[in-house]
């Protein structure tokens, strides 16, 4: 069965939507992509989710670390979070890579035939036995129809197999939240980087047939252990329970085969040093601005705010 454009275009559209916060979750360039600051990953001294401050003598930057995705229904204690966006001058939202829905268009059409296997063999013929059957032990609900019989290359399945956990479990970002209490507030938001998603699709066509099956192993693990987890992570983000909710969220083996393309690495680069530059910029301006970043890269050994600190910011911790 032939990939169908409509599937071409979600791929790609999931790709926008995770791409440059996975380029900015692991480009913290640690031995352990899992290490991080212990003493940064304490409990929230206050009702709700954890923030972090950094800080110079005339203005902060208080930092929500959040986790990749929510249930869209999650109640959690808005109360803090409403009284931080007070006198805020702005609120910095995640990266993300874009692409106008046009330009998505033409370039689907113009590399339409890149979007399947060499030969127009099926995912499941392309694909090792043990990651066919891997994907196969997935509950139904969270399965596509007939993927593995389509000739869609595995990366791209794998952003499609992304779209429909994403919307079978009903999960949503708390981003989206943040923006609807950021618009009561009358305080304006603004991404902190966008990366070109079209590059991103383009170098991930040139992958090894081995790496991208790695790389659809990868989000059928993903999803396998977002269905048992994205519930008690939550919570403990909600309760601003740092530790609990990072020792339920490891580093993405996604990221590890994306980034085995050099085009990709470079963006990785770009993108967390871009996260830097923004907070370092909101500093050179009086007063508060509001930030929500990836925990991970925010906590990481050599991460955003090790480097802060390194570099003689002032940083609080939650329990501060």
């Amino acid at each position: 069965m032939r990939v169908p454009m409509p599937l071409v275009l979600l791929s790609i559209a999931v790709l926008a939507s995770i791409a440059a916060p996975a380029l900015a979750q692991t480009a913290a360039p640690a031995d352990d992509p899992n290490a991080i600051v212990e003493e940064l990953v304490v409990t929230a001294r206050y009702p709700g989710p954890a923030y972090w401050r950094v800080s110079d003598s005339d203005s902060e930057v208080w930092i929500l670390g959040v986790p990749s995705h929510i249930p869209s229904n999650l109640a959690w204690d808005k109360t803090r979070t409403a009284d931080i966006l007070k006198g805020a001058k702005g609120v910095i939202l995640p990266s993300v890579a874009t692409a106008k829905l046009g330009e998505v268009i033409k370039f689907t059409l113009k590399n339409l035939s890149q979007f399947s296997n060499d030969g127009d063999r099926t995912l499941e013929q392309v694909l090792p036995l043990s990651v066919a059957e891997h994907y196969r032990q997935l509950p139904p609900a969270f399965r596509r129809d007939n993927l593995l019989k389509s000739t869609f290359r595995p990366v791209f399945a794998g952003f499609a197999l992304e779209a429909k956990a994403i919307k079978v479990g009903d999960w949503a970002t708390a981003e989206s939240d943040i923006v609807s209490l950021a618009k009561k507030a009358g305080v304006k938001t603004r991404r902190a980087s966008e990366t070109p998603a079209l590059p991103l699709a383009t170098a991930m066509m040139s992958m090894s047939e081995a790496n991208q099956a790695q790389c659809f192993d990868a989000f059928v693990t993903d999803v396998e252990h977002n269905i048992t987890t994205i519930e008690p992570v939550s919570k403990a983000w909600a309760n601003g329970h740092t530790a609990e909710m990072l020792n339920q969220t490891p580093s993405s083996g996604i990221e590890d085969c994306l980034y085995s393309v050099t085009e990709i690495k470079r963006q990785r680069a770009l993108v967390y040093q871009t996260e830097i530059k923004t907070i370092k910029a909101a500093l050179d301006q009086p007063g508060k601005t509001v930030m929500v970043a990836n925990i991970r890269p925010l906590v990481a050994q050599n991460g955003i705010l090790a480097r802060l600190k390194a570099e003689g910011f002032t940083v609080r911790t939650p329990a501060d």
